[in-house]
């Protein structure tokens, strides 16, 4: 019987294996879990997309623009330059359909947008509000208040330019 009861003792006292139970979260802690998973999954694409930025070929920079020779005039609103006299409804209206502006206006050739602007070398920065019969490519009209003006700045060669935005 004493091996029966070592048997039956060992065997009575011996417990169940038991599972470790899960842990009830709170609200704010399964958020917390999830936040710091997400963590986790984001680090692990930082560092993907330096792996793969560090394997990418150096880019190249972008060339200096250079500046471009243009054959410059001077043009005014008056018949002499575009035909229009001041009663000319017309008069003073750019082929873009603003007004010439001193200082501000030029006629371009077509391959040159409405709005491209310029710097001139001695002269500043212009804008292409205007075409003409005249202007070919390679060439620059600048507009000027009077024909004096115009006639005095003739025709030069100066390098141009484009400002991008």
């Amino acid at each position: 019987m004493t091996t029966m009861t070592l048997v039956c003792g060992l065997l009575c006292t011996q417990q169940p294996a038991t599972e470790k139970p899960v842990p009830i979260l709170t609200t704010d802690q399964a958020a917390l879990q999830r936040a710091n998973q997400r963590i986790k999954t984001l680090e692990s694409e930082v560092k993907a997309l330096k792996e793969t930025e560090s394997k990418k070929p150096a880019t190249k920079q972008k060339a200096p623009k250079l500046a471009r020779t243009y054959e410059v005039t001077a043009y005014t609103n008056n018949a002499e330059s575009t035909g229009k006299s001041a009663g000319d409804p017309d008069y003073g209206v750019t082929a873009s359909g603003a007004r010439t502006k001193t200082g501000y206006t030029i006629a371009c050739p077509p391959s040159m947008a409405f709005g491209t602007r310029l710097n001139i070398e001695g002269i500043g920065v212009r804008t292409c509000e205007d075409r003409g019969g005249a202007i070919k490519e390679g060439h620059i009209d600048l507009y000027v208040a009077g024909v004096a003006e115009a006639q005095a700045f003739g025709r030069q060669w100066l390098k141009a330019e484009t400002i991008t935005k």
